[in-house]
């Protein structure tokens, strides 16, 4: 009988050995030739210094555990929190440790070949101690967006004790290992990729296998992908009075809870960031309650989709949900648009209809852009949060309606307060429970599942058939900063999309339509040689090229003396202060406190650093 896991026999080229920047697809079938290269390149960032306590992988900080502990803490979780919620924290913690070493993967063999960067993802899950891993086979396309692979999870940490968690007896154990290659291969692709342990030795397997595929390949992805969003939780009912009491009601008020309706899968929220799960996990906490929830962030950021996920989960999502643009709105018309108006209230009133409240009674009314309201709008819908009553414009007949109030803004507030353009009080009474979302740079671990998901969307809006995003591509939009958010990746994607070729990938040259939204680093431009360089490096690159040469003539000097004097010269500087040194150096702060401990060895007479540094020398 076929295994159902195991993708169709096709006729597949040997392992490639052509460089990334080139290479965009490579198969086998044969595991004589999946041999990965040598990890000395990938061993040598990671560092050590036990005399301050630290470890580094590259410029992050990293710790070593006891296998021991991680299986208490395991068991305990599922004690407390059941099966599924812990395995769904676990698989969460796995996943966004991937998405972040798939940055790694493309820094450290960025001109390698494609079977050899990919091999980055395997190779650290050994350096870590987590598995060893013996790929059974693999085919790659990044061009066409396709993956399929079989693997071994050998000698797994987490089913070192698989008969500590007896709970375990129906499920595998690999939870960690399953949610590092899923995130580790979606932001590697671009898009999501969903790894699923088919065999592990928790169940009796004589081995941990798992398949790798694009999440539109599996035919019940559903049945893994829920681990990757947070579980809708209830408030903790257990007290230390009660404690070791089962969690029954906390958990039949989590099942009271309605699935969220959608429309289609494009409505909801895509992310998979640590700050995405957080945002996740308050909505879970609000959404069941009738308090006032404030979206707090950028323009762009995706706050009217989170109102719609707090109704969603909510006990309201059968009713109503309103958004209401609040700068759309004249300030003339606002009370007529909020409360409704009876026939002749005004010059053109020819009818009586309902506000906004009366539209939502019994759901959720968004307010979106708060603060653009007026000083006296803001007094009348204050009185309405307390009341819940209104009165028609036009009319004297109180009326009273049971709304939810999700508010959003990307206004400071505190600057808004001290302006007096916002009343203090109406932020008191919306300010009930703040989500703050941030901005797409500071969670990139999200692009990846974003990039994929409005690749998917415009392709099928706009009827193309594009098989995926080339690397340059792919690397060129996680480079970017976007400064309008997710709004903005979106308008490149379908702009992108509209311009790409049928039935081929997406290009770099899609993607950016004006010269300025190009990332720095993509323009080029003629040096003094006649060659071409990136524009912003220029000057830089005719500097370097004769130091190059100057070191090179002189025999007393030396790479290592060189980078040992720019580090001098850059706290200098800077005054001491070691986090502006580093900025001066384009390193992070941690690879220069590494720096300055290796040259404080070399150099015991190192001048102190001033306080604002503060260095762990």
């Amino acid at each position: 009988m076929p295994d159902p896991h195991r993708s169709p026999q096709r006729s597949r080229p040997k392992l490639a050995g052509a460089p990334l920047a080139t290479s965009r697809r490579i198969s086998t079938r044969h595991a004589a030739e999946l041999r990965f290269p040598q990890i000395e390149d990938i061993a040598e960032r990671l560092h050590f210094s036990p005399d301050h306590g630290r470890i580094w992988l590259e410029d992050r900080r990293m710790v070593l555990l006891p296998t021991e502990a991680y299986c208490d803490l395991r068991a305990e979780l599922i004690a407390i929190a059941g099966v599924e919620n812990a395995r769904g924290l676990i698989t969460r913690m796995g996943y966004v440790s991937g998405s972040r070493d798939a940055e790694l993967a493309k820094s450290t063999r960025g001109d390698a070949s494609l079977f050899e960067a990919f091999s980055v993802g395997p190779q650290l899950h050994a350096l870590k101690g987590m598995a060893e891993i013996e790929l059974l086979e693999f085919h790659m396309d990044t061009a066409a967006g396709e993956l399929y692979s079989e693997f071994l999870f050998k000698d797994s940490f987490e089913d070192e004790r698989p008969s500590a968690d007896s709970q375990l007896d129906s499920q595998s154990a690999c939870w960690m290992l399953a949610g590092y290659a899923s995130g580790y291969a979606s932001a590697f692709m671009g898009k999501r990729i969903l790894v699923r342990e088919v065999e592990c030795r928790a169940q009796g397997h004589a081995q941990c296998r798992a398949v790798a595929k694009p999440v539109e390949d599996w035919d019940d992805p559903e049945t893994d992908l829920r681990y990757l969003q947070p579980l809708p939780s209830a408030p903790q009912v257990e007290t230390a009075g009660r404690r070791g009491r089962p969690l029954r009601q906390a958990r039949a008020a989590v099942a009271s809870l309605p699935d969220p309706p959608r429309g289609s899968a494009s409505d909801a929220p895509v992310g998979g960031s640590t700050a995405f799960s957080t945002i996740l996990h308050q909505i879970n906490r609000v959404a069941p309650t009738p308090a006032a929830v404030l979206l707090l962030g950028e323009s762009g950021v995706g706050k009217s989709l989170f109102a719609r996920e707090v109704h969603d989960r909510s006990r309201r999502s059968e009713r109503p949900f309103i958004a209401v643009n609040c700068a759309a709105i004249p300030d003339t018309l606002i009370e007529a648009e909020l409360f409704g108006v009876e026939r002749g209230a005004y010059t053109g009133a020819t009818g009586s209809r309902a506000g906004r409240f009366e539209m939502a009674d019994g759901g959720t009314l968004f307010l979106d852009e708060i603060a653009t309201l007026s000083l006296t709008a803001q007094g009348k819908l204050l009185r309405v949060l307390q009341s819940g009553e209104f009165e028609r414009l036009g009319s004297t007949r109180t009326r009273k309606a049971d709304v939810r109030v999700i508010a959003a803004t990307n206004v400071n507030l505190d600057e808004a307060l001290a302006q007096q353009s916002l009343r203090q009080d109406l932020y008191f009474r919306l300010n009930v429970f703040p989500i703050t979302i941030p901005p797409l740079r500071e969670r990139r671990d999200d692009l990846p599942l974003l990039i994929g998901h409005f690749l998917s969307r415009y392709s099928q809006m706009h009827e193309r058939r594009l098989p995926g995003i080339s690397p340059q591509a792919l690397a060129a939009l996680l480079a970017y900063r976007w400064p309008g958010n997710v709004r903005e990746l979106e308008n490149v994607i379908e702009r992108g999309v509209i311009l790409a070729d049928e039935g081929r990938p997406l290009e770099r040259a899609h993607l950016f339509a004006t010269r300025q939204a190009l990332p720095a680093g993509d323009l080029m431009q003629l040096d003094q040689g006649g060659a071409l360089v990136p524009s912003s490096q220029r000057p830089e690159a005719d500097v370097l090229d004769a130091f190059a040469r100057r070191l090179v003539e002189d025999s007393t000097l030396t790479l290592h003396a060189a980078e040992d004097r720019a580090v001098l010269a850059a706290i200098g500087k800077a005054r001491g202060n070691v986090t502006q040194a580093a900025a001066l150096l384009g390193l992070t702060r941690a690879q220069l406190d590494y720096r300055l401990k290796k040259l404080r060895h070399k150099a015991p007479r190192l001048p102190a650093l001033a306080p604002t540094g503060r260095s762990a020398l």
